[in-house]
């Protein structure tokens, strides 16, 4: 991106991306050794008897806490180096600005010609209040670098967990649709008849996850889905059994794992693959839990391969009324209309492109809300 410019703005963007640089080399040799240690630390634990979604559990989060604590700290030198930089004046801000450091990229264009001291306050303001989004976003990226060649070997085509029971639930046509991709009218909202389970069998399911919430899962460390809690099941049949899940739990998860095999039958863009796990997703009544707008895959995201977004909710007699906790649907732009609110209702399915709709988890009151996530990925 330099080699056409003069000497000097050469010499500007070198300084400028000095200023801006972050050793991920080392941050992902730590995330190695961590990884090791905590896998240590849940052997050692299962070798006292501790039931193993506890040490699971207990390492999973001392993990977490240690490379929180380092790549907030990497993200504090690193932005004092850039305020630093940025000091010297327009011209710093200016080389930062092309070398696309800053984020968001309107802070040097809206309105032009202001003073750069207010510039400078508000890039320093801006990388005050996104850092704690961004060491998450940052640790994310680096586990998943980590882990992302024995992750891939977990990952069986969709056709592998493909169930006719399930035939009825997406069709050649919802398929077509889903693909297009094009806004809200691509989004999947299906009541599946007959349902993928009967009222009771459901009911007992629900159930089931709901009591393993206070075991298997943790309160949610993304600054974006505050409140919530969140764990994982296995998709694989042998070990759901194994971890003494209920019949109705493990015909929901084999049920809802047949899924992508509907859409990928019918052509996909590029091949799908299916990960080993589904998330549990639990937002406690009345605490005012909520998701922010967001996308499943970010644009730029390599390392995160999430394709297809795949929701079952689990909420029996659900009244939305009074319940609230809708996933809301955001159109392309506001040129394209409003909202789509979509009740959390037990049985429902809802399908959509992860890395295209924008959505988002209202708060609920006075009940709880509780969802299976599976995200299909590409290969």
């Amino acid at each position: 991106r330099c080699a056409w410019r003069r000497s000097s703005a050469r010499q500007s963007l070198r300084e400028a991306a000095a200023a801006v640089a972050l050793d991920e080399g080392a941050l992902r040799r730590l995330v190695s050794s961590n990884l090791a240690a905590s896998e240590a630390e849940m052997r050692e634990m299962l070798l006292r008897g501790a039931p193993q979604h506890e040490a699971q559990q207990r390492a999973s989060f001392g993990f977490n806490q240690t490379m929180q604590r380092a790549c907030m700290s990497a993200l504090e030198q690193r932005d004092l180096s850039l305020i630093h930089y940025a000091r010297r004046g327009a011209a710093s801000l200016g080389a930062l600005q092309r070398l696309g450091a800053l984020a968001p990229a309107w802070l040097l264009t809206r309105p032009p010609g202001r003073p750069v001291r207010l510039q400078l306050e508000e890039l320093a303001d801006t990388l005050d209040g996104s850092r704690e989004a961004r060491e998450y976003e940052l640790r994310a990226r680096l586990v998943r670098s980590v882990t992302e060649g024995a992750y891939n070997k977990l990952r069986p085509p969709p056709e592998s967990l493909a169930d006719p029971s399930v035939d009825h639930v997406i069709s050649a046509r919802d398929a077509a649709r889903l693909r297009g991709g094009g806004g809200i009218d691509a989004v999947l909202v299906l009541d599946p008849e007959p349902a993928l389970l009967p009222r009771h069998a459901l009911a007992e399911a629900s159930d089931e996850l709901r009591r393993l919430v206070a075991q298997r899962t943790q309160e949610s460390i993304n600054p974006c889905n505050r409140g919530s809690w969140h764990g994982f099941l296995p998709l694989d049949a042998d070990k759901a059994a194994r971890q003494g899940l209920g019949p109705s739990t493990l015909a929901l998860l084999r049920k809802l794992g047949a899924l992508p095999a509907l859409v990928s039958r019918c052509g996909w863009g590029r091949p799908l693959v299916l990960p080993p796990a589904v998330q549990l997703g639990f937002y406690p009544g009345g605490s005012g839990a909520r998701y922010s707008p967001h996308l499943d895959r970010n644009p730029g995201e390599v390392g995160l391969k999430r394709e297809i977004t795949f929701l079952l909710y689990l909420n029996v007699d659900w009244d939305t009324d009074r319940h609230g906790g809708c996933l809301r649907l955001h159109p392309p732009d506001r040129a394209s209309g409003a909202p789509v609110d979509v009740a959390p209702l037990g049985g429902r399915v809802v399908v959509f492109q992860s890395g295209k709709q924008l959505h988002e988890v209202l708060p609920c009151d006075g009940a709880d809300r509780l969802a299976l996530t599976l995200w299909c990925e590409y290969e």
